[in-house]
């Protein structure tokens, strides 16, 4: 549950990969589980233990910063809201993205550069 200081962010690490089926065979056999999508699909969310993970069936984007593993968030508040608060932190780099495959992002790089996509939640 997200309070005015804990955006109740989810940390869900998304993963290029060549062969889906194989890393889909792979992460199965450390006990995961395929939670959305299949073999035959663009991506898939996985259920990992505690965690989630995605698996996404192409290259990253450099042009886009993208790198073959991504830190990916789902915050339980609305992304203007969390791009205010890290407006007024004085983190100004954030931007509003639209990812084909999973919508609307909260983009912002760390002090190191780090690229992190922060998805806001789900419209009711």
């Amino acid at each position: 549950m997200a309070t005015p200081t804990d955006p109740g962010l989810l940390l869900r690490p998304m993963l290029h990969v060549a062969d889906l089926a194989a890393s889909i065979a792979f992460y199965e056999q450390l006990g995961g589980e395929v939670v959305h999508g299949g073999p035959d699909s663009d991506w898939v969310l996985m259920q990992l233990g505690t965690i989630q993970i995605g698996l996404v069936a192409r290259p990253p984007d450099r042009a886009l910063g993208e790198d073959t593993v991504e830190l990916t968030f789902d915050a339980a508040v609305p992304l203007a809201d969390l791009e205010s608060r890290l407006h007024r932190a004085g983190f100004a780099a954030a931007e509003v993205g639209a990812d084909r495959d999973f919508g609307e992002q909260l983009h912002v790089r760390t002090p190191e550069g780090l690229l992190l996509k922060i998805r806001g939640p789900e419209p009711e």
